[in-house]
């Protein structure tokens, strides 16, 4: 009797999380595509962007760094969606090997940066501050940026817009990973699930396309994701998306929707061109606008 096959040994290397923390708006979400090489974050010009922790991950020869892209911490806390997303940051740190702090030279320091500072400092890992905007021309607070040096084990000077010194963050980080089992396959880029991705997606447009205060009275829904028969038989399936944009009020309908339904079809089409592109195949989204008072109750 053959004895019976053994299961193949776990891949091992340098592995582990290194949590991108800042303040909002510092260019956490575009250093994070940045350092994965495609886009896993949504991104916008925006604060509170980033509502979730979003994983991705770098692929090297010698192991993979699991980056956790994290909300800004923001002081004043205003209602259930900004608790939970401070929350969700104090989250983040527990459990990880490495911290990044991504520090703003244009902006000064101010009550965000020292809660950020002081989170950072309670954590008994190695941490890197990477100093990011380098490619903006003024940067009046790089000095002030600079002399935070002796906290961290390292600095990074860098600009995740451009790329530059992206390459030598991730020496930085691949150094002080740990030794031992590769958590993701070769070639996954994220743990994202799909329909969360296809929802973050569609908001960034809703960042983009709107206002300063309507973002933060609103969320989408995916409420369906499904391959629509083929209508000839070599003709690839399409992929049919329904969503919802949900806001607070009623009074927010009109912003989302523009003049004669303008607004809801460019973000849609917008959402549509790059859901095509990632995914490599047609795409059918409708787009909706709901009102639900109490959505940020239902956060997580």
């Amino acid at each position: 009797m053959e004895p019976p096959p053994q299961a193949p040994e776990p891949r091992r290397g340098k592995c582990g999380f290194v949590v991108l923390a800042g303040r909002p708006n510092a260019g956490k979400s575009t250093l994070l595509n940045a350092l994965v090489g495609t886009k896993v974050a949504i991104t916008s010009p925006k604060p509170q962007t980033t509502r979730y922790l979003i994983h991705g991950i770098v692929h090297r020869a010698d192991g993979q760094a699991v980056l956790v892209d994290t909300p800004g911490v923001f002081i004043k806390v205003s209602n259930k969606l900004t608790e939970r997303v401070n929350q969700k940051l104090n989250e983040a740190l527990e459990g990880i090997d490495l911290v990044v702090h991504v520090a703003d030279p244009t902006r000064a320091s101010g009550p965000e940066e020292r809660a950020v500072e002081q989170l950072i400092l309670k954590v008994p890992k190695p941490k890197i501050l990477a100093i990011n905007k380098m490619d903006v021309a003024g940067k009046p607070f790089l000095e002030e940026c600079r002399a935070l040096a002796p906290r961290y084990d390292v600095v990074v000077e860098l600009s995740a817009w451009t790329g530059k010194g992206v390459p030598a963050l991730v020496d930085e980080i691949f150094k002080r990973l740990p030794t031992g089992p590769l958590y993701f396959e070769k070639y996954q880029v994220t743990d994202m699930p799909n329909e969360q991705w296809i929802s973050e997606l569609i908001r960034e447009k809703v960042f983009l396309m709107t206002g300063a205060e309507l973002p933060y009275h609103c969320t989408v829904e995916i409420e369906q994701v499904t391959d629509r028969p083929r209508r000839r038989k070599n003709e690839p399936a399409t992929l049919y998306v329904k969503a919802n944009i949900v806001t607070t009020s009623d009074r927010y309908r009109p912003m989302l929707l523009g003049e004669g339904g303008r607004r809801i079809r460019s973000i849609g089409e917008a959402a549509r061109k790059e859901l095509e592109v990632a995914m490599n195949r047609k795409v059918f989204l409708e787009l909706f606008v709901k009102v639900d008072e109490r959505w940020m109750e239902r956060f997580e």
